[in-house]
């Protein structure tokens, strides 16, 4: 009876979710039968990818909805002006390595202060680092994938003059799903890491099975609700990330 009570906090808490995250949705209500509670499937690695680059694209290997692997160069800019800027850099580093050098020499036979030493070697650190900072966005000319997975939204194509950090792509990593959800917060009580359910998915009519992996910090005063995400068991080869559906938990006899 308290379980059924607690479904109209379930899906007021619901609504506010859907209404103001602006990250994954875990919206949960309750279903009607006591020991069920909805839930929605993410992926557990996901990003949003952009630049802080002003370049065109040169190269765009993959399409949205294309799976990728670790590693594999998802972005390519055109940055001939960049590496014609980390050229100039390293040049004037060296005249200025070079002046600094000749200092020394010159101070060790007593030719030179050691103002002019001092001066000499913060040109040659500045102009260090001021390569070092153009060395950095020619690393950016390729942006690399840093998990295997598939491309959700692609804001960008190739020819495009992208804009820094505007966003260009979304990625997501397929292979590692779990389950969100929203249980009643009374389920403290006996539910725990190792616990497993069978999860019902909308989108299929399938059903997987799936083990209580994480509970959340802190429970929802209003709804008295708390997180918990869930390791899929087995997923197949058919379920997705943004799928919901039905878990079904047995409740312990009391």
């Amino acid at each position: 009876m308290r379980d059924r009570l607690i479904i109209p906090a379930l899906a007021m808490a619901c609504a506010l979710l859907f209404a103001f995250e602006r990250t994954t949705a875990i919206c949960v209500a309750a279903a009607g039968t006591p020991g069920e509670v909805r839930g929605v499937v993410r992926s557990r690695h996901e990003a949003s990818l952009a630049t802080d680059l002003v370049a065109r694209v040169r190269r765009l290997p993959f399409r949205e909805g294309q799976s990728f692997a670790k590693d594999d160069v998802l972005i390519e800019f055109d940055c001939d002006k960049y590496v014609a800027e980390l050229n100039a850099a390293e040049a004037e580093h060296r005249g200025h390595k070079a002046s600094y050098d000749n200092a020394l020499s010159l101070n060790r036979q007593r030719a030179a202060g050691a103002l002019d030493v001092e001066v000499a070697k913060a040109q040659s650190d500045k102009s260090a680092a001021a390569a070092e900072v153009t060395r950095a966005k020619v690393g950016q000319c390729r942006i690399s994938a840093p998990f295997a997975g598939r491309i959700t939204d692609l804001s960008i194509h190739q020819y495009d003059m992208a804009t820094s950090n505007a966003p260009l792509m979304k990625i997501i990593d397929d292979r590692n799903l779990e389950i969100d959800l929203l249980v009643p917060s009374r389920w403290l009580s006996w539910i725990e890491p190792g616990v497993e359910f069978i999860f019902s998915v909308d989108e299929t009519g399938g059903t997987v099975k799936a083990r209580i992996s994480q509970l959340g910090a802190a429970v929802d005063p209003v709804s008295q609700t708390i997180k918990i995400s869930a390791a899929l068991v087995d997923a197949g080869d058919k379920l997705l990330a943004g799928m919901s559906g039905t878990a079904q938990f047995a409740l312990p006899s009391r």
